[in-house]
């Protein structure tokens, strides 16, 4: 990516990266199962869609039930395993990021951004491939972060964003990969 390409990502993520201020602001000060204003913009934010209102219960009671703890990838995806029977990478990376703004997002625009692809929905072994693809984007984001094109990336995110301070690179470099569509 060039600096036009990446200044037009960042342009183009404005109103997601207002939306995940509010989320992140919001999350710490109230009790996520039942704030129905945190729960609305943090599905409009993750486009949480058409799920049994049982599904959303569990999500938001393990995401509040979670608050204070050091929150892993494959923590969450067994739990949801254990919990509805449902293999859900996406939305288990999502509750991991909202705990560790540090942590990637598992997304298929990123995936397909940094050459990787999500395991089968098939295969019987989907959640170690899932454990397996969650570290592989961790490791990306750690090396492209330092890279020149990375340090392109988080040095025109902080020109052009206020409130950047309360963004970490990984969710500088997040908005951007999300914005770039291949």
């Amino acid at each position: 990516m060039d600096e036009h390409e990446i200044t037009g990502a960042i342009n183009r993520a404005r109103r997601g990266i207002k939306q995940y201020l509010e989320i992140m602001n919001m999350f710490p000060q109230t009790n996520v199962l039942h704030d129905h204003k945190f729960r609305k913009k943090y599905n409009a934010f993750y486009r949480v869609r058409q799920r049994p209102a049982e599904w959303y219960k569990v999500y938001f009671e393990y995401m509040e039930n979670q608050k204070g703890r050091d929150v892993t990838f494959p923590e969450v995806l067994r739990y949801f395993k254990d919990s509805i029977g449902r293999y859900e990478p996406s939305f288990s990376s999502k509750l991991v990021a909202t705990h560790n703004p540090g942590m990637p997002i598992w997304d298929v625009h990123v995936l397909s951004n940094i050459g990787l692809h999500a395991p089968s929905y098939n295969s019987p072994s989907k959640f170690d491939e899932a454990e397996t693809a969650y570290r592989a984007i961790k490791d990306w984001y750690a090396n492209y972060e330092h890279s020149p094109e990375g340090s392109l990336v988080i040095r025109k995110f902080d020109e052009l964003i206020s409130g950047k301070d309360l963004i970490t690179n990984t969710k500088k470099i997040d908005f951007v990969l999300w914005q770039m569509r291949t």
